[in-house]
């Protein structure tokens, strides 16, 4: 497998959409400056919505390629760089957390004057988890909230939780082989997903990640779930490892408004399959959150 996944991670070194779309660096309430990917289709094509993405913790662009490509055909798209990532400018003085990291959605969407009715905000893992937070305190109200496995706390490799408030940043090369064994040998189904994960870490942010993770660690957001009044399209991956289907289920069970889709594997929620739901979810959503 070592050789499909070199392949694999050889194709993930820039993206379709990065060479399409706009790199905007936008300041922050707080002094930060958050980075987006922005590609808005021909006026003819355009459906008039408006799609944040906001991916998983220290997820790269390449990963979402698929994706965006086909989401770019009519949707205005917006690709949002979290705080953990390396194109982000933080500093001491700007906060970090879960609260910060929603309140960052806030801000983009004031800075560009977008419409909450014609807004889909769509998350993946803690990413999914950062939309529903922002959505229990009132930060914004979209059109679509699209949560794809939204996990309950923060996943690390067995004992790093316990680890990253005592571990040195300069530790981070010397504990990189246990991270890319437990990516390719536990929590992934396919060489792709494999190369995504592994060029993650690698380009990780040691002193960002521990900035953010000491924040985020030892969080449970169970007791949030129950208070997010708007509707919600919930989306499971059953046969993904790195994504416990099992929480997602249970995510369901303690929201009030939400409609729960499976689309299987990891691949499949990073695919034209997942654009295409959101598309013939779009009409079924009219009048749910407005």
């Amino acid at each position: 497998m070592k050789k499909e996944i070199k392949e694999a991670m050889e194709k993930f070194a820039i993206s379709e959409f990065e060479k399409k779309s706009e790199a905007i660096n936008i300041p922050m309430s707080d002094g930060a400056t958050i980075r987006i990917y922005r590609s808005i289709p021909a006026k003819e094509k355009f459906n008039g919505y408006s799609m944040i993405v906001m991916p998983g913790w220290g997820t790269v662009v390449p990963a979402w390629d698929q994706f965006l490509l086909e989401a770019v055909k009519d949707f205005d798209v917006i690709y949002f760089e979290s705080r953990e990532k390396g194109s982000s400018d933080l500093p001491k003085t700007a906060k970090v957390g879960m609260e910060r990291m929603a309140f960052d959605i806030h801000d983009i969407i004031k800075h560009l004057k977008l419409d909450e009715s014609k807004v889909v905000l769509f998350g993946s893992c803690i990413g999914a988890t950062t939309i529903a937070y922002g959505m229990f305190k009132n930060m914004y109200n979209p059109y679509l909230p699209v949560l794809v496995a939204p996990p309950a706390r923060f996943e690390f490799p067995p004992v790093f939780r316990q680890l990253i408030p005592i571990s040195p940043t300069f530790l981070w090369g010397a504990v990189q082989p246990i991270v890319r064994l437990w990516i390719t040998k536990f929590k992934s189904n396919s060489p792709e997903q494999a190369a995504k994960y592994l060029r993650a870490a690698e380009e990780a942010d040691a002193k960002k990640w521990k900035r953010l993770g000491l924040r985020l660690a030892f969080k449970r957001y169970w007791k949030m779930f129950p208070q997010v009044k708007n509707h919600v399209l919930l989306v499971a991956a059953e046969a993904d490892k790195m994504d416990d289907a099992k929480v997602t289920k249970k995510v369901d069970g303690l929201m009030e408004n939400s409609t729960y889709v499976n689309l299987r594997s990891n691949k499949e929620t990073h695919s034209p399959v997942m654009v295409n739901i959101i598309r013939e979810y779009l009409p079924k959503f009219s009048g749910k959150n407005h």
